[in-house]
């Protein structure tokens, strides 16, 4: 079986022969790309007339190169990959032919990402830091079901005419109008997966009713994206107000955050918890820290109320390391 670094190489010098005739006249673009929290291989297929802004497919081969080393079949990843290609390049005309940047400032939408592991990739994009966090920008398609949204880097924020400023100020708006934020008691949400389990209402609620600790998950409608919704000050303070105290406040992923009083829990223990959840849990485009936030309600000021030693999300150099990139437990 090919190492990682010759299948790379033979990848992209075959990867357009396998391309149907329809698309013979497109071109490989081959570059180091930016996703959240890692940095890929990235193979482009860019059409003859490809314009700003324009949208077009791309695979991995980081990925492309595990799905190889389960079937050990070089030319069945290639045929899938071009089938996939081939799929991909009708998508991105669709969704091309629905992008109007003239429409732009009503469009931009925010989500959080870490700055430590995206340093890479806010190289190029518009952002804005937050504690160990930083806010980027995202340019909205579709708000259905799946939402589909293209990253706004620096090339395109100075095509359509916005600074970081402006981007920041439309995206605040927009955010909460496209994806109203949500605030749940965790007790509602165990009791709705038991409910969807086969449990019957009352025993469900018996089971959630074992927490007593009032412990809330904050999101928004969609559930994508949705940790920004912390930084929403009318509602962490509503909360905090409700329970009449400060709050500490949990990344669970880039899609949600958990919210807990501070009495009886100190900050350390549930940063274990947020770092075990990480590794375990979320995968890794989907981690945002392992850090643990604090509201304080008298200042009305989120910031962070720990400084743990282990700062990576990819869990290197850690207990949950593993050759594969996965987490394990001990």
């Amino acid at each position: 079986m090919m190492d990682y670094e010759l299948f790379r190489e033979v990848v992209t010098a075959t990867i357009l022969d396998h391309m149907p005739d329809e698309l013979s006249g497109y071109s490989l673009r081959a570059d180091r790309t930016g996703k959240v929290n890692e940095t890929l291989d990235a193979l482009h297929l860019v059409p003859p007339s490809c314009q700003p802004d324009s949208l077009y497919p791309t695979v991995y081969l980081n990925h492309m190169y595990e799905e190889y080393k389960k079937s050990g079949n070089l030319q069945e990843t290639l045929e899938l990959t071009a089938f996939y290609l081939a799929g991909a390049c009708r998508e991105a005309e669709r969704k091309n032919s629905r992008m109007n940047l003239q429409d732009a400032p009503e469009s931009i939408i925010m989500s959080l990402v870490n700055t430590e592991q995206n340093r890479e990739m806010l190289g190029y994009m518009p952002h804005r830091k937050f504690e160990d966090l930083s806010i980027i920008y995202k340019y909205v398609i579709d708000t259905q079901n799946p939402v589909e949204s293209v990253p706004v880097t620096v090339e395109m924020a100075e095509r359509i005419g916005m600074g970081e400023e402006e981007l920041f100020h439309a995206a605040v708006e927009n955010t909460r109008r496209l994806f109203p934020p949500t605030m749940e008691l965790l007790n509602d949400i165990i009791v709705e997966m038991f409910m969807d389990g086969g449990f019957s209402e009352e025993a469900a609620r018996e089971m959630g009713s074992v927490i007593q600790t009032p412990i809330y998950c904050i999101s928004n409608k969609m559930c994508i994206n949705g940790a920004v919704s912390m930084l929403y000050g009318d509602v962490i303070h509503g909360l905090s107000e409700q329970l009449g105290g400060n709050l500490y406040i949990m990344p669970l992923s880039v899609h949600e955050v958990m919210a807990v009083p501070t009495e009886g829990v100190t900050p350390k223990e549930l940063a274990e918890l947020v770092e075990k959840n990480n590794m375990l849990r979320i995968s890794l485009n989907e981690r945002l820290s392992n850090q643990v936030y604090c509201y304080d309600r008298k200042q009305r000021t989120l910031s962070l109320a720990t400084d743990t030693p282990n700062k990576r999300l990819d869990g290197n150099g850690t207990r949950y390391d593993r050759p594969d990139g996965k987490g394990q437990s001990r």
